[in-house]
């Protein structure tokens, strides 16, 4: 089963040129133009080159629409909180060791 998400239901209203997304493989791809009437999205996918996709993230070009590694993913929700650290030294620090070893 592919862990990769779906496409969005409206990534067209989402992106903007000059933005990167990436694919269901993961590749970069820039956009250069949107195509907001027709519905697609016109971008670069590095080791691929010009793509075509529509609004919903499927490119353009898939065989009989199917899902594939070239689908966009939507980008990532930036995040205003830092990622959480931890330091050994002060978990073993306070008296309540997490773990015992023999």
């Amino acid at each position: 089963m592919d862990p990769s998400p779906e496409p969005s239901g409206d990534l067209l209203s989402t992106c903007h040129e000059g933005m990167v997304l990436r694919t269901r493989d993961r590749r970069a791809a820039r956009i250069f133009r949107l195509e907001p009437a027709a519905g697609l999205i016109h971008g670069e996918v590095e080791m691929q080159g010009a793509c075509v996709w529509r609004a919903d993230g499927r490119w353009r070009d898939a065989p009989f629409g199917a899902p594939g590694p070239l689908d966009l993913t939507p980008p990532e929700p930036d995040s205003a909180t830092p990622p959480r650290t931890a330091s050994v030294k002060e978990a073993l620090e306070g008296g309540n060791p997490l773990f015992c070893c023999d």
